[in-house]
């Protein structure tokens, strides 16, 4: 028998998944800009945060609390500046939202890379896992030339730091094409989501975190 095939393999976000399993209360750090905030949805119990946060309740045994650390407009700069309150978080899972807002302000891809990826490694030497939410779907940043470059780069950036991305763009692409749904129905005012969209965000994000640990499924109610 080998005994180094035979281990189970390293989970891909190891804080949040020993938490769970010891049954211990576990801190989400919600860190973006819009989505994050919950701009476009008609009330703050419909955003993308609420939603998740009712959805991944269930699944932590110990308690779960959830800061919302999103400011509409935010790129990686503005992001940059206020890390530290994040790292004053010390979360057990800090949830990066980004690659929206840069292309909008001439950033740099590389410029907007480098940041990114420094600010990321930053974060991980609290010993928060961490996660990537990569860009919207809409009518807006697709018309926007600077934009097509940076759902990849998110992706890169992913892979190179071992960090799971849960790849948004083409959840929403797929979503439409699945329930029928046009591109504005999940954001009406053509850049932010709306209530539909945040609960199939947010209840698949949830999921995705409970797949990515190893817990069980059934219990999700809707799909996306």
């Amino acid at each position: 028998m080998n005994e180094a095939t035979d281990l189970p393999p390293s989970p891909v976000l190891p804080r949040l998944t020993d938490r769970l399993r010891r049954g211990q209360k576990v801190h989400v750090t919600l860190f973006g800009s819009s989505t994050t905030e919950g701009i476009g949805a008609s009330s703050p119990e419909h955003g993308f945060a609420a939603v998740f946060e009712r959805t991944f309740a269930p699944f932590v045994t110990g308690g779960l609390t959830v800061i919302n650390r999103g400011i509409g407009g935010n790129g990686a700069q503005e992001m940059h500046d206020r890390l530290s309150g994040v790292l004053a978080d010390e979360a057990d899972l800090v949830m990066w939202q980004t690659g929206s807002n840069d292309a909008w302000q001439g950033v740099k891809l590389e410029t907007y890379e480098d940041l990114t990826r420094q600010d990321l490694m930053t974060t991980r030497g609290t010993g928060a896992d961490l996660a990537l939410i990569d860009p919207q779907y809409c009518r807006m940043l697709e018309e926007c030339a600077a934009f097509p470059p940076f759902v990849p780069a998110v992706h890169r950036i992913g892979a190179e730091l071992g960090i799971p991305v849960f790849g948004r763009y083409a959840r929403m692409k797929s979503w439409c094409a699945e329930l029928g749904m046009e591109r504005d129905e999940l954001s009406p005012d053509g850049l932010h989501m709306g209530d539909q969209g945040y609960l199939l965000l947010g209840e698949a994000v949830a999921r995705w975190l409970v797949e990515l640990t190893g817990a069980p499924v059934g219990a999700f109610a809707h799909g996306g």
